[in-house]
């Protein structure tokens, strides 16, 4: 018992002048086992131990420019007027969701018909010039970069080689911006609805 009560009063002594790590490990051990297994060095008033390894930083995704732009890019060609931007959702999609201002709505199961249009019949669809086949600007997004980069891939193989799509989406869009991800009620249609109803029947 005196042994016990000896260890007891030093434990007390080291972990009073010791680190939060310190008395975590030493309190651990003092229950478990007599000696410690310690890894790289952390200085400490009474002694050294090592501290758990810090996990490394993930490294930040790099933009492929040859495929790929970011916000700030698209924000350069928009305040440009230099843009011809491409929205591939469904419609069923974009019922319930925004959309970046000065975008034509091509689902992406019509791009490859539609850029196979002739200028004449693309005008008369789009109200907007067709864009070139070598037209850097042509730009796709979705709501994220799956069904964007389906779309520059269709892009490609019809000769449109340097058309391009904003990896982040309408999801990156709202963040940059602080635009809601969701349409609002009134913005979904119900507003227009009620509108309309109390113009005719009230």
């Amino acid at each position: 018992m005196d042994v016990l009560a000896k260890s007891l009063s030093s434990l007390h002594r080291v972990t009073a002048k010791s680190c939060g790590y310190c008395c975590q490990h030493l309190t651990h051990y003092s229950s478990t086992t007599p000696t410690p297994t310690l890894t790289p060095t952390h200085a400490c008033p009474t002694t050294s131990h090592s501290l758990p390894p810090t996990p490394a930083p993930s490294p930040t995704r790099r933009i492929n420019r040859r495929t790929e732009l970011d916000f700030h890019e698209l924000r350069t060609l928009q305040g440009a007027g230099d843009i011809a931007l491409i929205d591939v959702r469904c419609s069923q999609e974009l019922e319930n969701y925004g959309d970046i201002p000065g975008s034509l709505k091509i689902p992406l199961c019509q791009i490859k018909t539609a850029l196979q249009l002739s200028e004449e019949d693309w005008i008369r669809l789009y109200n907007t010039d067709k864009p070139e086949l070598q037209d850097r600007n042509l730009v796709f997004y979705a709501r994220g970069p799956n069904a964007s980069s389906a779309a520059v891939e269709i892009a490609h193989r019809l000769g449109f080689k340097r058309s391009r799509h904003y990896t982040g989406g309408w999801e990156d869009y709202c963040r940059n911006t602080g635009q809601p991800l969701k349409k609002t009620q009134d913005e979904n249609g119900f507003g227009n609805y009620y509108s309309n109803f109390d113009q005719y029947f009230l």
